[in-house]
């Protein structure tokens, strides 16, 4: 096997938060196999004056296909797919070499095609269908609820027996994890962030189930109530999680609960806080009302020491669009996070969300060869992230491009 040396004038040490400099990668089959200053291998990359960086995770999106807010206007099923796939090649180009699809009947039909090199894009995992009770988050309130039982991007399910049986037909459907809807949303007309969705016997059926047939579960859970419900009944994640308050933050630091914040929709809000983009004026209000708490609750995330990581939940439209997803760690260090630490959200810490820490998100031998280069230095730099000249999947390279200059 021949071995490929990358050479950029600085490399990520995720775990220190630092960038090292005079620091070689040498590649072969697709693994990293040394990290160290002069590295002799058979061929050289030279990728310039770049920061090298793990692979981007981003562990919280959908693969929707979908490019307006209007539910009026969807497109059949066959055009989402399509936009979808370009999407992912969006995705891949921007330097995302794995995600989290939370919901979505397309990702399970993209995630092969991926895969086999069909076509370009991310590694996904995909949860297929979310679950929620009637409803719920995941249920779209406005259609006759036969007709959203026969759809392919939700489940749902009341009772524990109902429950673990979703369970058991989302992994029938190909699910990597599950995600579940434990409140409901700012997206949902007839329901509120701050409504407890399912009753503690109902999470507690779902994850003894997705647990015992070995996967982890993902908690859509904006409101106190519904987050503490899920991290006591043994979720793996919460995703959202708007209004923390100690009591949650201290049972996710006891039990290792990974956060997922969605924080790039606090700016989504903000720019859309005035209407437009045909934004209902009911979804704007509770836009509104969640912005404070976002950033209240990142704060005592982050003070906790929760292990937190980046998932954009962007699935297609303006301002929402994929290839866009580094405002999520933008978003983060606006709001004061440290750069060092949202870089360690968007690599190891979105790993660990997947139980991929010991394959991807630093740059170490026996670790895959996903890597990122990008012009500029984003601990001095979020906006670095932004400057993606080169993908690396694998160890080949799939994308290169003419870096922007700071």
């Amino acid at each position: 096997m021949t071995i490929t040396v990358l050479r950029a004038a600085r490399v990520l040490d995720v775990m220190r938060g630092v960038l090292r400099e005079g620091v070689d990668v040498a590649v072969r089959d697709g693994t990293i196999v040394a990290v160290g200053p002069g590295l002799d291998g058979d061929s050289t990359l030279d990728l310039g004056d770049t920061s090298l960086l793990p692979g981007f995770f981003d562990v919280h999106l959908h693969l929707t296909g979908l490019r307006s807010y209007d539910e009026g206007r969807l497109p059949d099923r066959e055009t989402a797919a399509v936009r979808a796939a370009k999407d992912c090649a969006a995705l891949l180009a921007a330097g995302f070499t794995t995600v989290r699809d939370c919901g979505s009947a397309i990702a399970l039909t993209l995630r092969p095609l991926v895969a086999d090199g069909t076509i370009p894009g991310p590694r996904i995992f995909a949860a297929g269908p979310a679950i929620c009770q009637t409803g719920g988050h995941a249920d779209t309130h406005h259609l006759p609820l036969e007709e959203v039982r026969r759809q392919p991007d939700a489940l749902i399910a009341d009772g524990p027996w109902q429950c673990r049986q979703a369970v058991r037909q989302a992994i029938r459907a190909g699910a990597d994890f599950i995600k579940i809807c434990t409140t409901g949303g700012v997206g949902t007309e007839r329901d509120h962030p701050q409504d407890a969705h399912f009753t503690p016997e109902e999470i507690t059926a779902i994850v003894e189930e997705a647990h015992r047939l070995g996967r982890r579960v993902a908690a859509h859970a904006q409101g106190t109530a519904g987050v503490r419900a899920a991290v006591l009944a043994g979720v793996d994640s919460i995703e959202h999680g708007y209004y923390l308050d100690e009591e949650c933050v201290a049972e996710m630091r006891e039990r290792g609960t990974f956060y997922v914040p969605t924080f790039a929709l606090k700016t989504f809000f903000e720019r859309t806080s005035e209407g437009g983009h045909g934004l209902p004026e009911w979804r704007l209000r509770k836009q509104r009302e969640v912005v404070g708490a976002m950033s209240a609750s990142l704060k005592l995330a982050r003070a906790a020491g929760l292990t937190i990581a980046t998932g954009s939940d962007y699935y297609g439209p303006p301002l929402r669009r994929h290839g866009d997803n580094a405002d999520e760690p933008i978003s983060m260090v606006r709001d004061g996070m440290p750069p060092a630490d949202a870089l360690r959200a968007l690599t190891l810490h979105g790993a660990q969300v997947l139980g991929l820490a010991d394959q991807a998100g630093s740059i170490e031998p026996g670790k895959r060869a996903d890597l990122v280069a990008v012009g500029g230095d984003p601990l001095r730099d979020i906006e670095a992230l932004r400057r993606v000249g080169f993908v690396i999947q694998g160890g080949n390279v799939v994308h290169d491009r003419p870096l922007r200059r700071p």
